[in-house]
């Protein structure tokens, strides 16, 4: 219950506490009406409830709006005439906004010809999709509103603007996910203020490359590669010559391309079936170049039930000497072929898939798992990690390339203490124990290394060991087993990269690497290089 004291504070405090918030609204709508004295007063109050009575945030919004319509009413004085002719000449674009128009206009720098073409266009696609696109863009906001608007909720909190309809659109291509958004976002705020200025810095010779004639319609484009050539303009021009025949490349591939997509092919087909009395003739017949015979055996072929690829029937049925049992077998052949060849790849990316997440990912000394009892050490699958090992083995020098991969691993052991340290190769000479290290050879008992190692990890003895057993490989069929036994995995780059970490940690190379799409917020990237070839130099007095 509240005393009396505290129940006449209350009744002091509220009434002051509103007076003071109304004095600071009123003081903030004072300030606003002198800056923008055009906007009403109710609006004015709008903005400054949304934005919790910033106003810094509300001046920012209403002079992005005075420069939208300036922008516009310089539009609207030099191409106003002609936008309104192009609407008496083109009725059905009555529905397009007159700021389209506009900035349509000023995109082609007023030029009726090109905004001519422009209108044709969207007039096709209208008859194409019969309905007004624009209405249907509404409609489609407007669902995706509605399904994103936890999301469009979440990116408002932190101050993206929910408004722009690109933002709808990049929900839609991220299916949803917020984070992935910001980050494009962030992309584009970066890249954005990148290139903030550069059209200012290279004005004079943006004007330079419109006196020699350069036509380009975004000049944004122009400063850009004016900054990518530091300022150099004969560069810029050849960047443009290249930009136009990438471009021209890509035009003519599309055409080539389009027009003999199936879409094409029917409706062509449809008109050729129209004017068959005026003696055109399908588009696909001119296009596979079927005779009459070819086409009375592909109907027989497609009334027997099977379908497919035209010349492909054709070319079998030929081979099957005209047999439609044949035919059928060696298509049902090939469909189990395929199915198979399928069921392969798909076993194939589920072992590489699960191959990647069986192994220890090392980055510091204090990464290696501890008690551990025993280390197998795939030589063969190693000797290539190495540069200077590897040439060592290419010049025919196998043995002291397994001597070197030895004393690398004796001295690795010496402050690791590991009980039991085994380097296997699939065949060698060289047998000797080499400090704490053992060297084995698989044959002639096993084939190769990976049957030995699958070997001694499906021993029933060794089912508790696996536990505390690393194996040393690249191979990832072999990891999969290894790991489906129990055994810890290590990748060759790892174990060499820890035995820099533990014997020579002056060999370490810390590189920071800032790409172009980096922010000042975001964290520098550190690249971690290891000097492998110095290490077999010191160790095993090796220098190739």
């Amino acid at each position: 219950m509240f005393s009396t004291v505290d129940f006449h504070f209350i009744l002091f405090f509220i009434p002051n506490k509103m007076a003071t918030n109304q004095h600071d609204n009123t003081e903030q709508l004072r300030l606003l009406k002198e800056r923008f004295p055009q906007v009403d007063e109710s609006k004015l109050t709008r903005l400054l409830q949304r934005h919790g009575d910033n106003v810094e945030q509300v001046t920012a919004r209403l002079v992005k709006r005075e420069s939208r319509l300036n922008k516009f009413d310089s539009f609207e004085t030099r191409f106003g005439s002609n936008v309104t002719a192009l609407q008496q000449e083109y009725p059905s674009i009555q529905s397009m906004k007159r700021a389209r128009l506009l900035k349509t206009m000023n995109r082609f720098d007023g030029d009726v010809d090109q905004v001519r073409k422009f209108v044709e266009k969207v007039e096709a696609r209208h008859h194409r999709e019969g309905q007004n696109s624009c209405v249907s863009r509404h409609q489609q906001r407007e669902e995706l509103k509605t399904k994103y608007a936890n999301q469009l909720a979440e990116l408002s909190t932190v101050g993206i603007n929910i408004d722009q309809p690109w933002t709808l659109r990049l929900l839609e291509k991220q299916q949803g996910d917020v984070n992935k958004v910001m980050e494009v976002i962030a992309r584009r705020a970066a890249k954005k203020e990148k290139f903030a200025g550069v059209d200012v810095k290279y004005a004079a010779e943006i004007a330079q490359l419109k006196a020699d004639g350069v036509k380009i319609k975004n000049e944004r484009v122009l400063a850009r590669l004016l900054e990518k050539a530091n300022g150099q303009t004969e560069l810029v021009k050849q960047f443009i010559i290249e930009r136009e025949e990438k471009h021209m490349k890509r035009k003519e591939y599309r055409r080539k391309h389009r027009s003999h997509s199936p879409m094409t092919t029917t409706t062509a087909a449809a008109a050729a079936g129209e004017g068959e009395g005026h003696g055109m003739k399908p588009h696909c017949r001119k296009h596979l170049n079927l005779n009459d015979e070819d086409r009375d055996t592909l109907k027989k072929i497609r009334s027997a039930g099977i379908h497919g690829n035209p010349k492909k029937l054709l070319a079998i049925f030929h081979e099957c000497g005209g047999s439609m049992e044949i035919l059928n077998a060696r298509l049902a052949e090939q469909r189990d072929k395929r199915s198979r060849e399928r069921h392969e790849r798909t076993q194939k990316r589920t072992l590489l898939a699960e191959a990647q997440t069986a192994y220890i990912d090392v980055h510091n000394r204090e990464d290696w798992p501890r008690d551990i009892e025993h280390v197998y050490l795939d030589g063969n699958n190693m000797m290539f990690v190495v540069n200077s090992l590897r040439r060592l083995c290419l010049n025919r020098a196998g043995q002291r390339t397994e001597r070197a991969m030895a004393e690398i691993a004796a001295t690795w052991n010496e402050q690791m203490h590991i009980p039991n340290v085994d380097l296997v190769f699939d065949s060698t000479r060289q047998l000797d124990q080499i400090g704490t290290v053992k060297v084995s050879s698989a044959q002639p008992k096993y084939r190769t290394t990976d049957d030995m190692l699958v070997e001694i990890a499906r021993r029933p003895e060794n089912r508790e060991k696996n536990k505390r057993t690393i194996i040393v490989t690249s191979d990832r069929a072999l990891a999969v087993l290894l790991q489906r036994e129990g055994c810890l995995l290590v990748k060759p780059y790892n174990w060499f990269a820890h035995c820099v970490m533990v014997l020579t940690p002056d060999l370490i190379n810390y590189e920071e690497i800032t790409g172009m799409m980096t922010t000042a917020s975001s964290p520098t990237t550190v690249k971690i290089r290891y000097n492998f070839d110095e290490l077999v130099h010191r160790i095993a007095k090796i220098d190739l």
